[in-house]
């Protein structure tokens, strides 16, 4: 084609996407004011209120919105961003505030300093609004307990709130906070709460606390003061011991990551939670020991925590009081029909495979692995305690060996187990099979296999399983930066090529492979 056929072409296309542009905007403009402001209202703040230079209409589109988002992530930008959120919260004409979510990182510093002068801090901001019409130039202090004082006088409903929790910057929340009535839902990251002042959360619902330390008094401070709360998390916390929830409405709780600089003489929480239904426990829990003293309500249960013991060689008597508390576990969630365990459990199973267990009346099993070798022998074991399973989910994360693990569990690793001692046990109920491979190593070994432990679980599952549906092996990674090829997807595809030949006691099942990063 001549060059100048060529920009003539460029031209036109560039002209054909103005056109479209200028058509697109010329859309949405005629949307009526109340759709345009909820859209408004999903954008992050600071792109809400750039649409005032669209035209005259968009100007005073965006003080209408009702949902707030503030990110303060650059240190050289935090002057400017205390003047665009005083901005914006003065020039605000909603009357009821739906979400306020505030990211200072890099700014909770601030709230420590006895005020601000002009000279000190420059209220410009920026490109966007011009000096003589920013409203109080002279405010003083703490620009984030201003804002939430704001947002509290429009009945904010939901609040999530996030520090920096590496530079210690936790913050003392305002005094007006803990009297918001309207509050649904509140998500704390690195604040301080004063147990000294009375909560009345009267109308919040859901609660999440994340490294935030917390003593026994301030727990009670908080459950007294949120009589409609239904879920409760918390995450990278310490210092409490005594959980006890009372309340017929709370119904999730979840803890994740304690925090390893706990460095209490007693390493344990008593859980006592009688309604409460849905409980997790997962990240790692260090040294504590979390005892379910009551929690006779629970439906689901995900517990996939790990614990110090895996880590160091603490002997064998260390590991018969992890096994005594995992016994107990299992006591206590007999009655629950959805249970997902994790790494922690399986290897209790396997290094004492003469425990007693209960028989479970769970009815969809997930086994979610982080783990050195296939641990199908543990499998096996909660099999035989849950004959009356309808869903059995396995996902695998394998990775390499850790030689500096525990003496006493690699010796256990380290034995021969047959899983054909459930030889002459049948899954009456067991109706979908899930194995997710999630290997982070590489599997190209084990395409050369004649058998491996998975096979030999997938193969033991087919033949004593009458009223199977599904059998679904899925791989996440497809490319290994080991072997350079796909050897993950290849195993997986292996395996099914090989049950499909095996013996089944279904007729009607169906063996299903899929890979990528996202199958479900």
């Amino acid at each position: 084609m001549p060059e100048g056929s060529a920009q003539q072409t460029y031209k036109v296309e560039e002209t054909n996407k103005k056109m479209k542009r200028v058509e697109d905007q010329s859309r949405i403009s005629k949307l009526p004011d109340s759709l345009l402001i909820l859209i408004l209202s999903l954008l992050p703040t600071k792109d809400a209120f750039t649409t005032s230079v669209l035209s005259k209409r968009w100007e005073h589109l965006w003080p209408s919105i009702d949902s707030f988002f503030f990110s303060c992530k650059d240190k050289s930008q935090r002057k400017n961003f205390i003047s665009f959120v005083d901005y914006v919260l003065d020039h605000s004409t909603c009357s009821k505030i739906k979400n306020f979510h505030l990211n200072f990182t890099h700014l909770s510093k601030y709230e420590q300093r006895v005020g601000f002068v002009d000279d000190i801090v420059d209220f410009t901001i920026s490109r966007w609004v011009p000096t003589n019409e920013v409203k109080n130039k002279n405010k003083l202090l703490f620009p984030i307990s201003r804002w939430l004082g704001t947002a509290v006088e429009k009945n904010v409903e939901n609040i999530i709130l996030l520090s920096d929790s590496y530079e210690n910057d936790s913050i003392d929340l305002p005094d007006t906070i803990y009297k918001c009535s309207s509050l649904i839902t509140l998500d704390l990251t690195c604040c301080i709460l004063d147990k000294e002042i009375v909560i009345e959360w009267k109308s919040l619902k859901t609660l999440r606390l994340n490294d935030i330390t917390l003593d026994d008094d301030r727990i009670v401070n908080i459950l007294s003061g949120c009589p409609a709360l239904e879920i409760l998390e918390f995450l990278e916390f310490s210092g409490f011991r005594h959980m006890e929830i009372s309340s017929s409405n709370l119904k999730r709780l979840k803890f994740k990551n304690h925090l390893s600089y706990d460095n209490s003489d007693d390493l344990s929480l008593d859980i006592f939670a009688p309604h409460v239904q849905h409980l997790e426990i997962s990240g790692y829990m260090y040294d504590l020991r979390c005892r379910l003293v009551n929690v006779s309500s629970l439906v689901s249960v995900k517990l996939t925590f790990q614990m110090n013991w895996t880590w160091f060689d603490q002997g064998p008597d260390e590991h018969h009081v992890i096994k005594t508390l995992i016994e107990d576990y299992l006591q206590k969630l007999r009655n629950a029909t959805e249970l997902t365990f994790g790494t922690c459990f399986i290897e209790v199973l396997m290094q004492f495979d003469k425990m007693s267990l209960p028989e479970l009346k769970c009815k969809c099993l997930t086994l979610d692995w982080h783990i050195t070798e296939p641990y199908f022998y543990g499998a096996a074991i909660m099999l035989r305690a849950s004959p009356h399973v309808e869903t059995l989910n396995i996902t695998m994360e394998t990775t390499s060996l850790d030689l500096e693990q525990c003496p006493f569990e690699l010796g256990y690793l380290a034995k021969e187990h047959d899983i054909h001692f459930l030889s002459s046990f049948e899954f009456p109920n067991l109706k979908n099979v899930k194995v997710v491979n999630a290997s982070k190593i590489c599997l190209k070994e084990h395409l050369e296999w004649d058998n491996d432990d998975l096979f030999k679980l997938s193969e033991f599952l087919l033949k004593n399983t009458k009223v199977l549906e599904k059998f679904v092996i899925i791989s996440r990674r497809k490319n290994c930066s080991i072997c350079s090829m796909d050897c993950a997807s290849q195993y997986s595809s292996r395996l099914a090529t090989k049950l499909v030949c095996c013996p089944r006691s279904s007729t009607s099942s169906m063996i299903i492979c899929k890979e990528g990063a996202f199958c479900d």
